[in-house]
């Protein structure tokens, strides 16, 4: 282990930095012993020598620091574990090191936590590699340019699990690996999802780590971490260098969200805590007014969504609403236009969605709700600070409330036990542990369980094992579903189905069910229930303007009640979205062994497809058009046309021609711009 964690240093570098930007001189050895000649005003020719050493292949005007030369020399010649600080560059690290061996580097893999962080990385690697290399987002993007040598594919975990994923990875070698936020293998019991996703999140580590030449493991905030059972060679290299300056203070008073134009994010622990502040906090009536505001994008939420939709009111003030339930083009938009110096949002009151999920700085953050723990909150005020040696800004970080200030331990890092890598069965999903990530329990009973499905799906259905593994579904979500197999199948209609698979199969991650009770509500109705929404969103293939209206039309609802209804919606589309797919992979398996008859499974396997249609089309481009940030409105027109560009290599290339199109300009305008930013 090369361990530069060194918080004395760290005490040092904190007081030049401090000096740096407040505009004092540094000695060019002060620099130089604490690593941060990036800050160095020194025009030498020994100057001009040394940062020609070390100057970026990506971009000239990148000086890099010794510690990355460091990891750069490193990663030539072995694995690399890599915890830093976030203004350290670990990503930059993996592109510095592409662009320095593209002649070597044919398959890569990006594995990144979030949508968004892929949405990114893809746009940093278009600009950087568009000439190089075939980006890849979705299996459909593999499909269609599978004979193209050179791929960077860029990924959350659950894409690898994809039937051509998988068999792509298995037919070649890949010759470099990036899992980047690496900590995200960790177990935590307190936390939601904690089992399913994390279980296949380590299975897919587990399956990448065994098919790479070379690893790059990227993490903030770690002081250690073990790899027991994988015994993959690695370097490990810890620093805790962080080149950009921070202020800390405690500060009660709501004036710091008032509408100046100093851009800001302002931290929640969750979307319902996001709502709480915003029904309690009187933001909208301030006498301040903001002008800078998208008529283009109110006029099309107004028309799309609905006019008092309450983010709109915010985009009004110059306010995104950013969480893991916003919808991703509007995400993007916000994203967006705060990152632009003359942009139409200044303020971002979001969790750690938007904090862990990107890489969007700023320079301001307030921190109104208390973090989980000391890493998470070390990681959100390493999101503090825009790197910028020519015109450094101090970071400013504003906690509302005194008990996290008890939190912040900046040297207090984590000792990270990846799931994976140890011995011990400690989800509630005892089964899934043992068979994707090769564990065995204390007790036995979990084993048992697993025999006693293995015969049942022998005998029954024909099933083997291993293919149950192989598809990487959920074990107790299988035996759910054995146990109503006979009633699920056969039902008639499919609203039968589609109601099963919500509550009876589902049932744990319906979290949307009380958005749907009248209870819930100012309106009154003999009935207990909303209508079923979620059908009615499947049905409008994803619009929300028909639901919407139907709603309205049915309860004449106030205008708190059509926002509550709103943000159910989205909870559905995230339910049918990730987790009611998880059915699909359930209805492949038992379909591959000609199990239904298309007659009397007629509605079953009819609600499948509504399913799996609903997240993508027929030619693959819904998903990808989606992860970019297009409205549903727009996917199928879109998709229609750059689905006839075959002749064009590349999904941004094709979009690019489309600017030429007629069509182009009944877009809405967040698929314009987008389009147009490429």
């Amino acid at each position: 282990m090369l361990n530069k964690f060194d918080p004395n240093m760290n005490d040092l570098r904190s007081h030049f930095l401090k000096k740096i930007y407040s505009g004092q001189i540094i000695s060019e050895a002060e620099l130089s012993f604490t690593d941060l000649s990036i800050y160095s005003q020194n025009s030498t020719f020994f100057s001009r020598f040394s940062n020609a050493i070390k100057q970026s292949l990506l971009d000239e005007k990148i000086i890099l620091t010794n510690e990355q030369i460091e990891c750069l020399n490193i990663l030539n010649d072995n694995n690399l574990f890599l915890s830093a600080p976030t203004s350290f560059g670990k990503t930059f690290i993996a592109l510095e090191f592409i662009a320095r061996n593209k002649h070597l580097l044919d398959n890569i893999i990006f594995v990144v936590p979030t949508i968004s962080l892929m949405n990114e990385l893809r746009k940093k690697c278009f600009n950087f590699f568009n000439e190089n290399y075939i980006l890849i987002t979705s299996d459909a993007e593999l499909d269609q340019y599978n004979d193209v040598t050179k791929k960077i594919m860029i990924v959350v975990p659950e894409r690898i699990s994809s039937k051509k994923f998988k068999e792509y990875i298995s037919s070649t070698n890949i010759d470099l690996l990036v899992y980047d936020e690496i900590y995200k293998l960790k177990y935590e019991a307190n936390r939601q999802e904690t089992n399913s996703r994390i279980i296949k999140m380590n299975s897919i580590y587990k399956y990448l780590i065994k098919k790479s030449r070379k690893i790059l493991l990227l993490g903030p905030f770690i002081k250690n971490v073990d790899f027991y059972k994988s015994d993959i060679k690695i370097v490990k290299f810890i620093t805790n260098l962080n080149l950009v300056y921070n202020e800390i203070e405690l500060n009660k008073s709501t004036v710091n969200f008032k509408f100046s134009n100093e851009k800001k994010f302002v931290y929640f622990k969750s979307p319902k805590s996001i709502t709480s502040f915003i029904n309690k906090t009187d933001l909208i009536n301030d006498e301040d007014h903001f002008d800078n505001f998208d008529d283009d994008i109110i006029d099309w939420i107004s028309e799309n969504i609905h006019p008092e939709w309450y983010y709109s009111i915010y985009l009004k003030k110059g306010i995104g609403i950013h969480h893991g339930r916003t919808p991703l083009f509007l995400r993007k938009y916000i994203e967006n236009e705060y990152s632009k110096p003359d942009g139409c949002i200044h303020t971002i009151l979001c969790t750690s969605t938007l904090m862990e999920g990107i890489n969007t700085p700023t320079n301001k953050l307030i921190i109104y709700d208390p973090p989980r723990g000391t890493f998470e909150l070390n990681n959100l005020i390493g999101r503090v600070g825009r790197l910028n040696p020519k015109s450094p800004q101090i970071g400013k970080i504003y906690i509302y409330d005194e008990k996290v200030l008890d939190l912040y331990k900046p040297d207090q890092w984590i000792d990270l036990k990846i799931l994976y890598e140890t011995d011990e069965v400690i989800t509630n999903s005892p089964e899934d542990e043992i068979l994707y990530l090769d564990k065995s329990s204390s007790d036995g009973v979990p084993e048992k369980t697993i025999q006693k499905l293995k015969e049942s799906l022998v005998d029954k259905f024909g099933i083997d094992l291993t293919e149950v593994i192989d598809s990487e579904i959920e074990i107790s979500l299988l035996i759910e579903f054995i146990n109503i197999y006979d009633e699920i199948t056969t039902y008639e209609k499919e609203w039968n189905v589609i109601s099963d698979i919500k509550f009876k199969l589902l049932r744990k991650d319906a979290s949307f069910v009380s958005g749907l009770e009248i209870k819930n509500y100012s309106f009154k109705s003999q009935d207990s229930h909303i209508f079923d929404a979620v059908y009615s969103l499947m049905i409008n293939d994803g619009l929300l303007k028909p639901v919407i209206d139907k709603f309205v039309n049915k309860y004449n609802p106030s205008v708190a009640d059509i926002n509550k209804f709103i943000d159910t919606l989205f909870q559905i589309d995230e339910f049918i979205k990730f987790k009611m797919m998880k059915i699909v992979g359930i209805y492949e398996l038992f379909n591959s062994k000609n199990l239904f008859d298309k007659l009397k499974n007629r509605a079953f396997i009819q609600s499948v497809h509504m399913i799996e249609n609903y997240f993508d089309s027929t030619d693959g481009y819904e998903r990808i058009l989606s992860d970019l940030g297009i409205p549903q409105e727009d996917i199928v027109k879109i998709s229609s046309e750059i689905s006839k560009l075959k002749e064009i290599v590349g999904t941004e290339n094709k979009l690019r021609q489309i600017i030429k199109k007629d069509f182009f300009n009944n877009l809405s305008p967040f698929s314009k711009r987008i389009i147009q930013s490429l």
